[in-house]
């Protein structure tokens, strides 16, 4: 029974494996996933960037410390 298993375990992932519908899928996730997870990271890092760079205009333009 177990050598009937394994043959059909083998079929199974010799049929799926050299599916060419499974594999663009298999492939585009695989390329896709961290490209999503980058470009967030990157995202946040440019606003968080953006904002400081608005805060140093800001100062620039209005200094804190006033002569007395």
């Amino acid at each position: 029974m177990e050598i009937i298993n394994q043959e059909f375990i083998q079929e199974i992932i010799r049929l799926t494996w050299r599916n060419p519908a499974f594999m663009a899928i298999a492939i585009a996730l695989v390329w896709l996933i961290p490209q999503l997870f980058i470009r967030k990271i990157m995202a946040k890092k440019y606003e968080r960037r953006k904002i400081e760079i608005q805060k140093n205009k800001i100062q620039k333009l209005y200094p804190t410390n006033t002569p007395k």
